[in-house]
Formats: C-alpha cells, structure tokens, sequence
C-alpha cells in the first residue's frame, strides 16, 4: 500500500516541481536540483518503509522508476507518448496496492492512530491529483484533436524533467496573457470530488456537477458553429472525474484493508 502510494507521491511532487519552472537557467537549475532531491527523499523513504534490504532496496526504487519514465514521457506541451505511461503507472500502483506487503505500523494524528501506509497513500494521492492529474487531462484532449485554448508552441525536450516551449518568430507580437483557472479550478475540483466520495457525499458531487455545468453553458452556447468547446467541456471533465474516483477507490481499498 505505502509503495501506491509512493509512486502517486513522487510523481505528483516531480511534476508540481516541473510546472513551477521558469524559462531562465537559474529555474531550470533549481528545478533540477528539487528533482533530484524528490527522487532521493523517495528512495530513502522507501528503504526506510520497507527496510535495509535487498528486496526493500528494490522495491524503494520503483516509486523513483516510475517518476523518471513519467517525466521522460509525460509533458505539458506533447502528448507523443499518448497514454503508455498512464496505463504503466496504473499497472504498478494496482499491483504494489494489492501484491506488496504492507506495514502495520501506526501514527497519532488528531483523529486518533491511523496506519502509516494509509497516511502515504491518501498524501501520495493528493499530490498526484493535482499537476499529474492535469497531464492527463490536456493528453486525452489531444489526442481526440480537440484544441487547448492555452497551448504553447512546441519545443525541444529537456529530457527528463520539462519540455521548452519554443521561442515565437522575431516577427510575430507576443500573445495576450489568458486567464489559466482551469489549471486551479481542475485540481481543486479533482481534490473535492475523490473526497465526496469517500466521504459518500453523492449529493453534493451532483450538485458539484450540475454547477460546473451550468457555469460553462454560456461558453459553450457561443460555440455553436464549430462545437470544440462542448467537446473540449465534456472530454476534460469525463477524464478528470475519472481520475478522482480511481483515487477515491484506491484510498477505499486501504481503509478497507485496515478496517479503518
């Protein structure tokens, strides 16, 4: 359970590392460097769940694996890789949730003792839905062509943390700033809707639902000739809950698993 959550964990770290770098040398060397230091922290966190042994060195790597083949893979502004890399992921934390022993170590937290594999994998969790879960989004979106309002131009990789949009032609004037809230709003409502379901609040997730959409209708209603943002509306959300409630049932897997 503590290695699901793992690899959620460090490949949800690595990538809100990854989206906070900037275009200078300095960001991309500090980006760099917080990588580096993510994937370590993992590995040792790992060696230390699982133990200073052959077999608990091997299974301490996987989370780090993981996160590298993700970021070699998975970009903001290319989709090349489509979906391999989610599916290989997803693979690996059923496996590691189901397969894997777990500890049965405990902590004290306000709500009482609460065992530490469920700790990891609800944190590992949380952070995957954020700027991981944001990756597969704008992924589905293009491979079904429907077109990003907020694309960059493309650029060379930086294997393997972050891809460098594309310098614009000396020519051509630099875009307008564009409000970006869906990559708030998403995350947020990814967080909001796995936790409703733990929680078995499906009355607010429909009311959750039915707002969202009456909030995009004028939107949408204007796009009447072409029709991209109904499709670009419905595939988004469609991946998007999905996500949340693969997670709600990963996390209700451990609570079941520890008669939590």
């Amino acid at each position: 359970m503590e290695i699901a959550g793992l690899i959620l964990g460090t490949i949800g770290a690595v990538d809100l590392v990854r989206a906070a770098r900037g275009p200078s040398p300095s960001s991309r060397r500090a980006s760099l460097i917080g990588i580096i230091a993510i994937l370590l922290s993992s590995a040792a966190v790992g060696v230390a769940l699982q133990g200073f042994t052959v077999s608990g060195v091997v299974l301490a790597l996987i989370a780090p694996a993981f996160a590298l083949l993700w970021a070699a893979t998975m970009h903001d502004d290319d989709a090349r890789a489509g979906f391999v890399p989610v599916l290989l992921v997803g693979v690996a934390v059923a496996v590691s949730a189901v397969i894997i022993p777990t500890r049965s170590d405990t902590i004290e937290l306000a709500a009482g003792s609460v065992p530490l594999p469920l700790v990891v994998l609800c944190v590992g969790s949380g952070l995957f839905l954020v700027q991981s879960s944001n990756l597969i989004v704008r992924t589905a979106l293009r491979r079904e062509a429907v077109d990003l309002p907020d694309d960059p131009p493309r650029g060379r990789w930086l294997w393997p943390f972050a891809s460098r949009p594309a310098d614009p032609p000396a020519d051509v004037a630099p875009p307008r700033p564009t409000l970006r809230g869906g990559r708030m709003i998403g995350p947020l409502e990814r967080l909001l809707i796995a936790g409703l379901v733990i929680a078995q609040g499906y009355h607010l997730i429909a009311a959750l639902v039915a707002a969202k959409g009456i909030v995009r209708f004028p939107e949408i209603s204007r796009d009447r000739d072409r029709g991209t943002m109904a499709e670009y509306f419905l595939v988004g959300s469609m991946v998007s809950w999905a996500l949340s409630l693969a997670v709600a049932l990963l996390i209700w897997f451990g609570f079941e698993t520890y008669a939590v």
